[in-house]
């Protein structure tokens, strides 16, 4: 089969969506057995935006399925190990619930009060500041809390190890979607569509218009994007695990490995048993994924995982910290943090991000985020917010399809206001509005788009989300 510029790409960012190329690259699956499942709200993806959605649809009593093309829920969390939620404003609603459940497991967690990881109020300048607090959990401990809380419902079919392969669109509507499970393929019809992969994969096979890397200045007036855009990404970062043996270690260098070819800019995040995680986060260039085969890339960061940890143990300013330490883990899958980003009703901006919820003209706000404008590309910045801004509901319309929604980093935002809202607790709250607005519309058999956002935003507010700015306490004098 021949294979396009385009296709080849496509196959990239399914790959890196979940670690298994889209199987109608490598197999004909239409003369493949059949089965056809109908549910009423079908959810594409079980990282944090999918476990949101699926979750709070089924809360809300709609039938569900759930796929997902791993063998474990939560996506970059549990399966790039990237197991820590920082600080961040409005998650209170299903990510708290989550965190509940895995604090029931003695070691599921790092222990921290969930209050703790939210804003702290108006600091010294009368700034907005987060609080240092994150939350670490174990990847075993997210995955048993979410698959017992989505059981719970009874109205929630997961099927793990399924792999998104097509829509099957008429006009401006998924009739179904296509999956691969074990030799067989799966028809999946429903009257609502939850895209959360983490690339938008279903929204491009239907067809919606989508962007990748920087916007221009002249697309959304935002004051720190370039007059001339560039194909730049995010970084990538394959995390590990270290542990400490307690005795001295010899510093280890593998052949083919060079010393110094990883930057050594790291998060080290301690597990609840005493491990740390170590994201190394620019260890690889963000367009590398465009052009470099999946499995040279894994190697690649491999290598640089072991230069990442060799620099640190021998470097004179660390090596003190880290020489009784050794690598127990190197997580599955790589950490990426952008790619597609599907063109909704909205598109959230820098402006968005930068005045705030209080002068934001928006009226159908179903999330609001705080975390500061995140860049790790060539332009690398980080700028902490003044406050609060929300996030419309329309950023989770794609255009041109009536019954499809968006819940991932993939969701209708810019270059920069990514950069801000990708944080997995944000995700969540993203899909915790989809989920709801799905069950509104099978409910009440209409249109996405014609749904009484009132009566979502009002829906929301019950289950703990936040779509107000919290009272602001004074700070003291």
């Amino acid at each position: 089969m021949t294979i396009t510029r385009r296709s080849a790409v496509k196959t990239l960012l399914a790959t890196f969506a979940g670690g298994v190329v889209n199987p109608s690259f490598g197999a004909d699956i239409r003369n493949a057995p059949e089965e056809i499942i109908k549910t009423q709200v079908c959810v594409i993806g079980g990282g944090s935006g999918g476990t949101g959605a699926a979750l709070a649809a089924a809360r809300a009593g709609a039938k569900v399925v759930l796929l997902e093309r791993e063998s474990i829920l939560g996506g970059t969390g549990t399966c790039a190990w990237v197991c820590v939620w920082r600080p961040v404003m409005g998650a209170n609603g299903i990510p708290r619930d989550i965190y509940a459940a895995m604090q029931e497991d003695p070691l599921g967690t790092s222990g921290t009060n969930y209050a703790s990881s939210g804003m702290a109020g108006r600091e010294k300048g009368g700034k907005w500041l987060p609080k240092n607090s994150s939350l670490v959990y174990e990847p075993r401990a997210y995955d048993y809390a979410v698959r017992e809380m989505i059981e719970a419902t009874g109205q929630c079919q997961t099927l793990l190890a399924t792999t998104f392969c097509r829509a099957r669109v008429e006009n401006d509507t998924i009739k179904a979607v296509e999956a691969w499970f074990a030799g067989k393929r799966l028809v999946i019809e429903a009257d609502v569509f939850i895209d959360c992969t983490a690339d938008g994969d279903v929204c491009a096979d239907a067809g919606c218009e989508y962007r990748m890397g920087e916007d221009p200045k002249s697309r959304h007036n935002e004051p720190s994007a370039p007059e001339q855009a560039e194909m730049s990404l995010n970084s990538l970062t394959l995390c590990y695990r270290i542990t400490d043996t307690g005795v001295p270690q010899k510093p280890y260098l593998p052949k083919g490995v060079k010393s110094g070819s990883c930057p050594l800019g790291a998060c080290y995040d301690k597990m609840p048993n005493g491990d740390v995680v170590v994201n190394a986060v620019s260890m690889i260039k963000g367009n590398v994924i465009l052009c470099m085969e999946h499995s040279q890339l894994m190697r690649e960061a491999q290598r640089r995982v072991y230069a990442h940890f060799h620099a640190i143990q021998t470097q004179e300013s660390s090596k003190k910290g880290w020489n009784t330490w050794t690598i127990s883990g190197v997580a599955p899958r790589i950490g990426v943090r952008e790619t597609r980003r599907i063109l909704g009703d909205y598109v959230l901006t820098e402006n968005d991000c930068q005045v705030g919820l209080a002068k934001q003209p928006h009226k159908d706000v179903i999330a609001i985020a705080d975390h500061s404008i995140d860049l790790h590309g060539r332009r690398g910045r980080y700028e902490r917010l003044d406050g609060p801004y929300g996030i419309p509901y329309r950023c989770l319309l794609p255009k041109g399809v009536r019954n499809l929604m968006i819940a991932s980093r993939a969701a209708s935002f810019s270059h920069i206001a990514a950069s801000s809202c990708r944080l997995q607790r944000t995700m969540t709250t993203l899909g915790q509005a989809a989920g709801n607005a799905a069950a509104l519309a099978v409910k009440h058999d209409m249109d996405l788009r014609h749904i009484d956002v009132a009566d979502l935003q009002a829906k929301l507010r019950t289950q703990g989300v936040d779509i107000a700015a919290p009272v602001r306490p004074t700070s003291p004098a």
